[in-house]
């Protein structure tokens, strides 16, 4: 909410706390890096993308600064994290309609274009109330399936919002299981 100056002293601040980020940047360069965590022996990449800046506007010379929802940046995003190889992919996404506890018809699009695209998980927020999450079968353009997970909206962690809706936060605990080359949901 502070402009490109709040951007980058927020993203100073994590990366002096050492504290991994992703979907803001200083730079085009830092944009075009994936962030990969090593997580129990899988590798996941991690991406990040938002509908707006609650009205503020991204300055045209620092597009990169915020990853807006455009499918040709998802997509490219998407393509520069299978290049890394990961055993996962991970979306969170800034999403939906406020206060609506039923995703939106443009939530389920994303989430298609998404899955068909090669990501895995799909954590989403910004409704600051709970949306349903669902395990799925994703069919593949070559015919072959792999599981996915999506939360439409984890709701608020923390809140001083007094709607009861606005009170009820999620978490979410999924077990990931390599075997191979394949990446399936357990739990």
């Amino acid at each position: 909410d502070s402009n490109y100056a709040g951007i980058e002293s927020t993203i100073d601040y994590l990366d002096q706390a050492d504290i991994s980020h992703t979907g803001t940047y200083k730079s085009e360069e830092d944009q075009n890096k994936i962030l990969i965590k090593n997580v129990k022996g899988i590798n996941i990449a991690f991406l990040s993308f938002t509908y707006g800046t609650n009205g503020i506007t991204v300055p045209q010379d620092k597009a990169y600064s915020v990853n807006l929802i455009d499918k040709e940046l998802i997509k490219k995003q998407i393509d520069l994290a299978k290049a890394k190889n990961p055993d996962l992919i991970s979306v969170s996404m800034h999403w939906g309609i406020e206060y609506q506890t039923k995703p939106n018809t443009e939530q389920k699009e994303l989430a298609d274009f998404l899955f068909q695209n090669g990501v895995d998980l799909i954590i989403g927020n910004h409704p600051h109330v709970l949306q349903p999450m669902e395990k799925r079968t994703i069919t593949l353009s070559d015919g072959s399936t792999k599981d996915g997970f999506i939360v439409y909206s984890l709701g608020n962690f923390l809140s001083t919002m007094k709607d009861v809706y606005n009170q009820l936060e999620g978490m979410v605990c999924l077990d990931f299981v390599k075997k191979e080359d394949e990446i399936s949901i357990e739990n």
